[in-house]
């Protein structure tokens, strides 16, 4: 009888630890809707424009996505130095552009592989009829490269793609590895500038932004993760990324 009382008497203490894992989770899913009603507010009070996406945001619902109809524009990551391509690069584009949303291509730059074998890598996955905007170019690392090798890599990269599809890319960069790195031999490019602040990009030497990339957690309905929001440049106009119906082929 005395054993039997002891067992029951212990039986709150092992109980306790689930109920407090149990209130423990449930504070966290708490906490995590209201993140998520404070950012849904931030980006309805942000004006936005476009997003870009790649692998880490996983299967998309478009259908959903095109329902927001602040978004214009979206860019899609194709391929990384000279071997890796996106597995979901085919799909998101196909059905990006089926939904009714104006899509482009970008390359992640690095100091991996010869410029020639990267720009091969893009060229022939992110294929120039079903572009609608212009390719663009993700520099965010020096890597092996000097400043100096840095600047005659974007720049050949860039000479490639304007032979190839018959525009400029646009560049994207921060604005601080920018501004170190890259200006002033670039500033006449269109630049996709990552500054997550409610401050705009200051480029040096008298440059000028084209997109704003302003924040890394949107929520998008369609899409399970974090996604990058992206504003145009006030003055600006869309048509200045169009990829031009000739240049298509």
């Amino acid at each position: 009888m005395t054993k039997r009382f002891c067992q029951w008497h212990r039986l709150p203490l092992l109980v306790a630890p689930l109920v407090a894992t149990l209130l423990f989770s449930c504070k966290q899913e708490t906490e995590k809707a209201d993140e998520q009603r404070v950012i849904r507010a931030r980006n309805a009070e942000a004006s936005y424009d476009g997003i870009d996406i790649s692998s880490h945001q996983g299967k998309i619902d478009w259908e959903k996505v095109s329902s927001d109809k602040d978004i214009r524009f979206v860019y899609i990551k194709a391929t990384e130095g000279s071997t890796y391509r996106s597995p979901h690069y085919p799909e998101n584009i196909t059905e990006a552009r089926r939904s009714g949303l104006l899509v482009g291509s970008y390359h992640y730059l690095t100091s991996t592989s010869s410029i020639d074998r990267q720009f091969q890598n893009f060229s022939t996955f992110a294929l120039r009829p079903i572009q609608d905007l212009i390719p663009m170019l993700d520099v965010e690392v020096r890597g092996n490269w000097s400043r100096s090798q840095l600047i005659d890599s974007v720049a050949k990269f860039c000479n490639l793609v304007e032979q190839h599809y018959g525009v400029k890319p646009m560049i994207y960069s921060t604005m601080g590895f920018y501004n170190k790195n890259l200006t002033p031999h670039f500033n006449k490019y269109p630049l996709y500038i990552g500054r997550y602040s409610n401050t705009e990009p200051e480029i040096n030497w008298e440059g000028e932004y084209t997109v704003w990339q302003y924040s890394e957690t949107g929520i998008i309905p369609g899409i399970d993760a974090y996604v990058d929001l992206c504003r145009y440049r006030k003055d600006g106009w869309l048509d200045e990324i169009l990829l031009p119906q000739e240049k298509k082929k």
